[in-house]
């Protein structure tokens, strides 16, 4: 090399320090273009997953009124969730292990959902449109597992905790636009258009990361975890417990109601499972499908009991208060929806704020604790203005400020883990993180329906908002238990 080269190599290293840094962390070298090609593909498959998400209740029923299966279509949801949740730890366990992979788990994380909605768009019959919604689980996988932590990867703490704040940004629109948009096209033309529109709109997204970041397995060979052999007997374990154990929650007021011998026996396998689970990460300790040292990070397990309680808690609002102002106030079903949709309203904005305040001062616990403390707050008015005869424009400024705790709960489980887990623990913490969140909404759903179930909604309401605000209370503990980490 000639001294004009090495000149003209430091010269490079001083405009942009990341190439210095090629060697450890190849995807923050990747060139600007790239990272954003990345980034916004990202953004792309997020506003898909949540337009669905927002859709589903709608379009399931329209689609079982067009092809039958009215009694069993809520089994779609059911089965894309079951594979959602054992799929996180998965896809933690490999993009840890080889890190150069994560671009392509991202894409045929998307494309197996595409294959669901063109699946779904083309199904003649409820049970092929379930078997077909079994894809719908690795998107979701795809995007808060592995897509968070490439946005991570991609910029420092800083940027990311901005980048991953703006991702509550896109969910606000995607949950504020998918409905009324959704609704429209439906009735414009019909529930299939609207799967076709959501697949095209993520293959987009997939092709642009595909064409985005890459790196080698050489180049990201530093950011591997130590390697060994697949622990199949961890993995199996994780898939039965969590299979089990979201499939009795789920299925517990309809196809294996509680107390009967097809709910017990889902419930004794989930435990045996569990026990085989802490067996087998007693005996390979970090060599384990989920590490033992994950398992003892004291941010991994706060975090992930803040996820499952604020995800407890939002069950109680989402399952109840529309509910409640369609059937005891008596308004119709959009002024019942709007309850729910003012909680998007505040994400459009706080939540690059939420996600800068992470990044700058390299922890969750601030803006954790503002969630559970505005939560705890807007669950008490509730509690006090919901009556029979209540203003529903109080109900709607209350829920409006619901929108502040919302948008921090979901920028605090995006950020933070990215910026407060150490590096070796990023991903795979990340994964069992990222687990709290669905299997939370999975047993606040079995909760609270049973609430519902026993007392009705005008006594089980405040039933459930006092539940609501005990986990509130949890999470703020939670909040207090994280501790910072170095800084990049």
């Amino acid at each position: 090399m000639t001294d004009t080269d090495v000149k003209v190599k430091e010269n490079q290293e001083l405009k942009d320090p990341t190439i210095a840094d090629a060697g450890s962390n190849p995807f923050a070298a990747a060139p600007s273009s790239k990272k954003m090609l990345t980034l916004i593909g990202i953004y792309a498959c997020l506003v898909a997953t949540i337009i669905q998400s927002a859709t589903a209740s709608t379009l399931l029923p329209i689609a079982a009124a067009d092809i039958g299966g009215l009694d069993i279509y809520s089994m779609a949801n059911n089965v894309s969730g079951v594979v959602g949740v054992v799929s996180m730890p998965l896809w933690g366990y490999i993009a840890a292990k080889s890190p150069n992979l994560k671009r392509s788990l991202f894409f045929w994380s998307m494309i197996a959902g595409v294959v669901c909605l063109f699946g779904r768009a083309m199904a003649p019959d409820m049970i092929t449109l379930i078997a077909v919604s079994v894809f719908w689980g690795f998107p979701s996988a795809g995007i808060y597992v592995v897509g968070y932590s490439m946005i991570r990867d991609m910029y420092d703490a800083k940027q990311a905790g901005t980048y991953l704040g703006i991702c509550v940004t896109f969910q606000s629109v995607a949950m504020l636009v998918g409905p009324v948009a959704g609704g429209f096209i439906m009735d414009a033309w019909s529930w299939r258009a609207l799967c076709v529109i959501m697949g095209v709109l993520l293959t987009l997204g997939a092709l642009l990361v595909f064409f985005g970041v890459k790196v080698t397995k050489e180049q990201a060979a530093s950011m591997a975890t130590s390697s060994g052999s697949f622990d199949i007997s961890g993995a199996l374990a994780v898939a039965i417990f969590l299979g089990c154990l979201i499939c009795g929650l789920s299925l517990g007021t309809t196809l294996l109601p509680f107390g009967g011998i097809g709910s017990n026996i889902v419930i004794i396998v989930a435990v045996a499972a569990l026990i085989w689970l802490i067996v087998v990460i007693r005996s390979k300790k970090d060599a384990a499908f989920i590490p033992l040292s994950a398992l003892k990070d004291r941010n991994t397990i706060a975090f992930t009991l803040a996820n499952f309680f604020s995800n407890f808690a939002q069950m109680a609002v989402f399952f109840f208060l529309p509910m409640y102002v369609l059937t005891v106030i008596g308004l119709s079903a959009a002024e019942a929806g709007l309850t729910t949709t003012m909680m998007s309203i505040a994400g459009l904005f706080m939540g690059p704020i939420y996600g800068r305040m992470i990044g700058k001062q390299m922890s969750a616990k601030t803006v954790l604790s503002i969630s559970a403390i505005i939560r705890f707050v807007v669950v008490i008015a509730l509690m006090a203005i919901c009556a029979p005869d209540a203003n529903i424009f109080i109900i709607y400024a209350i829920m409006f400020v619901a929108g502040f705790y919302n948008s921090a709960s979901a920028t605090s489980f995006s950020s933070g883990p990215q910026i407060q887990l150490n590096e070796n623990l990023r991903v795979q913490g990340n994964s069992i993180i990222q687990v709290g969140q669905n299997f939370g909404g999975a047993v606040g759903t079995a909760a609270f329906s049973l609430v519902l179930a026993s007392m009705g909604i005008v006594d089980g309401m405040p039933v459930a908002l006092i539940l609501a605000a005990i986990a509130a209370v949890i999470v703020l503990i939670c909040s207090v238990m994280l501790k910072k980490v170095s800084k990049d």
